[in-house]
């Protein structure tokens, strides 16, 4: 099995509704997030390619438009970058589930330099 990937950036403030009082992500604060998309699977012997990376840049193309320069909690309600990461995959699956050569999407969020949230279903 193969495996592409793609990465991305979005800027985007959120709070953490459920974390206990005076826990510093209970206010508002924004990230610099960088988001990869790794798709898994067979390579397409016609093409030579799982597939075409501009699959994936129209994908990001809306998402970027759902989350940069937004509030996150209007979109997720509890916005934890491991929230994220499976809204993410979720939609991102959204538009591979079809394609019979790919098994498997992973998205990987990061929020800062230390801090990375994995799903890939």
């Amino acid at each position: 099995m193969l495996k592409i990937t793609r990465e991305f950036t979005f800027e985007a403030c959120h709070w953490l509704p459920k974390v206990p009082a005076g826990h510093k992500c209970a206010e508002w604060h924004g990230h610099s997030y960088r988001v990869r998309c790794e798709v898994f699977g067979q390579n397409n012997p016609e093409l030579g390619w799982i597939v075409d990376t501009a699959y994936i840049d129209d994908a990001w193309k809306v998402l970027h438009a759902q989350l940069d320069h937004k509030k996150l909690n209007d979109t997720i309600e509890n916005p934890t970058t491991e929230n994220l990461a499976m809204w993410l995959h979720e939609r991102f699956w959204r538009v591979f589930k079809d394609f019979d050569n790919i098994h498997k999407i992973g998205v990987h969020v990061q929020e800062s330099p230390r801090s990375t949230a994995y799903f890939d279903g």
